[in-house]
């Protein structure tokens, strides 16, 4: 991978990726652990994160925003197309969430927000979520200024990584961030999070 993460803002992007992973990621873990839900269920943020806000571009080419999708309920994930394991994993997993939805997945949407918005344009985005055949998933990507501030208002992490001996890679979370159909943030979850429980939550949120 191209040591220029983030458009060639190397450095910049190092030092704010690493002041996330030591007080974004564990600001998210702390929350969420602070929380008390049913065992198993998504944990509840409501009132902990902000609203969805964000002005981005689509796997379109188009520019969005979060009232681009207002009246559905979103699941938002931060991951990029060249990642190996996690993404793979939670597209996948949220992939069969959709589909245990049935008729109510029209009313749900995945904003999957690329942190290597260098390699990660519109056409690649899309390409990439036609594998996992998610008819209600929308790739987003803009500069790396946009993305790192998308990042800090969730409390997300990120950051590059160098094996020994490998390519560079970029370590993130594996956290989906659940907004209701007015975007507010109420739900944390993870790809490990049992579906079926899952597609109950997601249901809890839809008006009747």
């Amino acid at each position: 991978m191209n040591k220029n993460f983030g458009g060639g803002r190397n450095f910049s992007h190092r030092r704010f990726a690493a002041g996330l992973v030591t007080a974004g990621l564990a600001a998210v873990l702390v929350m969420s652990a602070c929380d008390s839900t049913e065992q198993g269920h998504a944990k509840e943020v409501t009132g902990h994160l902000p609203d969805l806000s964000f002005s981005l571009t689509s796997d379109q080419g188009q520019p969005v925003t979060a009232r681009t999708y207002k009246g559905k309920v979103l699941l938002l994930y931060f991951g990029f197309t060249h990642c190996r394991e996690e993404c793979p994993i939670s597209m996948a997993r949220l992939a069969r969430v959709m589909h245990l939805l049935g008729e109510d997945a029209e009313r749900a949407h995945i904003l999957f927000v690329t942190v290597d918005p260098e390699r990660d344009v519109p056409g690649e985005l899309r390409r990439y979520l036609m594998q996992f055949d998610i008819g209600q998933a929308t790739g987003l990507t803009g500069n790396p200024d946009e993305i790192g501030q998308l990042a800090r208002r969730y409390r997300n992490a990120f950051r590059l990584h160098f094996p020994p001996g490998g390519d560079s890679d970029i370590m993130h979370g594996d956290v989906i961030y659940i907004f209701d159909t007015q975007g507010r943030a109420r739900l944390l979850a993870t790809s490990a999070d049992p579906e079926e429980i899952l597609v109950q939550d997601l249901r809890d949120l839809l008006p009747v």
